[in-house]
């Protein structure tokens, strides 16, 4: 996050079936789960490809360096009699298939979290508080806050990045990959938290950083009564508000809420 003042993040849930129960473990218990990138609803969502214009001779060049960075015991002589037998039977195709899989692995190994920038868009509260029933939850996120601290913002293009794979690293290629989304999905203004050590799950936020839980314009009051019990348990206070629908426009309008 940029450090021009407070920040803060948003998280869209709703308290339909199963989700009912991970929702009240936020607030009851400060837990988030981060998601497998395989499961997400966007099928071009971080999925790998390639600059696929790559030359063969710099494919050859690129599997010279993957065999020096890992196979480093081997001297020199040896180092040219792998790359000599390996390119007998060099195939381009197969082998940008292979990196492109082992790629994806990496990627769909890791744990994403995802939030938004804003609480009043109404397209996210159709798709994410199923309908408007649901809440949108409210966390500190400033560059010095832990946990939420480590968001990053979505990139939105209108075509797939240009990832080459011979100039950019690794690292450089994943965090492409995770951090870019077709330019249909700017209306999310999302921020993602990325997990490289342990991936997917559940994980334990400072639960000071939750301040505020704003109610759906369509949620029902037996709803809202039972967030307002969940969040009582905390040990930090959480604001409660209310969503409503503008007058005459477009647009929602966020109040304190008044039981």
């Amino acid at each position: 996050m940029t450090s021009e003042g407070p920040k803060v993040l948003y998280r869209y849930r709703h308290l339909q079936g199963e989700y009912r129960e991970w929702t009240k473990r936020i607030l009851t218990d400060s837990v988030l789960h981060f998601a497998r990138p395989s499961a997400f609803n966007d099928p071009f969502d971080c999925k790998v490809h390639f600059r696929p214009s790559v030359s063969r001779e710099e494919l050859k060049r690129k599997h010279v360096d993957l065999v020096r960075r890992y196979m480093p015991e081997l001297n020199r002589a040896q180092l040219r009699a792998k790359v000599a037998s390996d390119l007998k039977s060099f195939d381009p195709e197969k082998f940008l298939a292979q990196m492109t899989s082992g790629l994806q692995d990496a990627i769909d190994g890791l744990g994403v979290l995802s939030f938004s920038a804003t609480d009043r868009n109404i397209l996210l509260w159709s798709h994410y508080a199923a309908g408007h029933t649901g809440i949108c939850l409210k966390f500190v996120a400033t560059d010095y806050t832990p946990f939420f601290g480590l968001a990053q913002p979505v990139d939105y293009i209108p075509d797939c990045p240009e990832i080459d794979l011979l100039s950019h690293t690794p690292d450089q290629q994943i965090q492409a990959f995770l951090l870019t989304k077709a330019i249909d999905w700017k209306y999310e203004e999302e921020w993602r938290i990325i997990d490289h050590d342990e991936g997917a799950g559940n994980k334990v936020f400072p639960e000071e950083l939750l301040v505020g839980v704003t109610f759906g314009a369509r949620m029902d009051p037996e709803d809202k009564e039972a967030i307002a019990e969940w969040v009582s348990g905390r040990k930090t206070p959480v604001q409660l508000s209310q969503a409503s629908l503008g007058s005459g426009s477009f647009s929602l309008e966020i109040e304190p809420y008044e039981p």
